[in-house]
């Protein structure tokens, strides 16, 4: 009994320093367990190279192999290992990865191939529609009744009035066949006809056979409508027979000159619609339709000159005037999707599948022509597959920095390789 009551007064007296060595040993325990968590964090925790993800170092630094900036490289225990045989091609994001790296995904499908191309060109005058007014006889401008570039004049309207010792001469000899014509009937249709050929009117011949009188100046009537581009001639100048008097356009049909490289000729068909942007109409587009292709390629641009029909629009389509020029061209349909879907390195070209929450696959796929920002896919997906239509090439990064296989990105430029060590850098992958 007495042995039970010294034990308790001996701990009694002592518990404080028990207890003390009590929380030593569990102070030291749990240190040593946190100095452990701490150690295996750091171990998982690591730098590489994006471009050689083989090198694992423990602190920033460069790429020993290319000198690169060395990325932290965080492993994350939520993801599953792509270690399977069967899952080499697979890599599986976390939410907040996806977020980070800014993947959007897009549900594969047809869509009509519509094949555009591009091209600088210029309106011009319709040739056909474009026409000199010249002398037809030697004489003096007397009096111009159109004298600026730039007026309109319809067919049968006076331009101008002449002196012309040839015209004189040509009504002298009409009426002298006139009085004559009971001997001489042949010789009044010819002196006749060598005054509609200077021009003269049947009204004007008409007024010569009934008033007998010579005019010493004669008014010249203009034989075509359209807008003065140039005049040519001034108020007393004297001409000679072919003098260029006025240059004379119709306007209200246009052509568009389009520069079109040889190439693309196959997508470029008579009557097939075009559209115009013009840099003097921002914003705004001119439809007009394929009206002829010139037969030579240019041997230093190689190109081909295209030319387009278009309407002047009341004249706010002007000649000279620059633009640019889309031509369509239907292809069917086919498979579509995004440019930046496609990660294309050297003979490499791979589109990553979503195949489950947070998994995707890469899919070597096939592709064939641009069609504004989406390629065709020839091979190699199928229509309703949902594919990383954005940040599908930090996917392809992340991939090549779990799995170690040579990325096919090592044979791009070492800007673009130092872009996207920029970009995964900054998203701490």
């Amino acid at each position: 009994m007495k042995t039970i009551k010294n034990f308790f007064t001996s701990t009694i007296i002592h518990q404080p320093l028990y207890i003390m060595m009590l929380l030593m040993v569990l102070f030291i325990g749990c240190s040593t367990k946190g100095k452990n968590e701490q150690t295996l964090a750091k171990e998982k925790d690591y730098w590489t190279c994006p471009m050689h993800p083989q090198i694992h170092a423990d602190r920033p630094g460069a790429c020993p192999i290319c000198g690169m900036d060395l990325i932290k490289k965080v492993v994350d225990e939520k993801e599953e290992p792509t270690t399977d045989k069967d899952m080499t091609n697979m890599i599986t994001l976390s939410s907040r990865k996806q977020a980070l790296a800014n993947v959007s995904t897009v549900v594969v499908k047809k869509e009509n191939l519509q094949e555009q191309i591009t091209a600088y060109s210029y309106l011009d005058f319709v040739e056909n529609n474009r026409k000199t007014i010249s002398a037809r006889f030697n004489g003096r401008i007397e009096k111009l009744f159109v004298d600026k570039t730039g007026d309109y004049i319809k067919k049968g309207q006076a331009l101008f009035e002449i002196y012309s010792p040839d015209l004189v001469q040509a009504q002298n000899e009409y009426l002298i066949a006139l009085a004559n014509r009971t001997t001489h009937s042949s010789l009044v249709s010819a002196a006749k006809m060598k005054l509609e050929l200077f021009g003269l009117t049947a009204q004007q011949i008409q007024t010569l056979e009934q008033s007998k009188e010579i005019k010493i100046t004669l008014t010249y009537f203009s034989p075509i409508s359209g807008t003065v581009i140039e005049k040519k001639v001034q108020e007393g100048a004297y001409v000679n027979e072919g003098t260029a008097i006025y240059d004379v356009a119709e306007l209200s049909t246009l052509w568009n000159i389009a520069e079109v490289y040889e190439n693309d000729l196959s997508n470029v068909k008579i009557g097939s619609p075009v559209k115009l942007h013009l840099r003097a109409y921002p914003g705004q587009e001119f439809n007009g339709r394929v009206t002829f292709i010139y037969p030579v390629v240019n041997a230093q641009t190689r190109t081909v000159k295209v030319s387009s029909e278009f309407s002047s629009n009341g004249g706010k389509l002007k000649p000279q005037m620059y633009g640019e020029t889309i031509f369509s061209a239907s292809g069917g349909q086919g498979l579509l999707v995004p440019a930046d879907a496609v990660i294309i390195a050297g003979q490499r070209t791979v589109v990553w599948v979503k195949t489950g929450d947070g998994m995707f696959e890469a899919r070597s796929v096939q592709i064939g022509n641009r069609f504004g920002d989406k390629y065709q896919i020839l091979s190699g997906l199928n229509e309703g597959d949902e594919i990383a239509a954005t940040g599908g090439f930090l996917i392809d990064s992340e991939s090549q920095l779990k799995t170690g296989l040579p990325t096919g990105n090592q044979h791009e430029g070492t800007n673009q390789k130092k872009s996207s060590s920029d970009e995964m850098n900054g998203m701490g992958m």
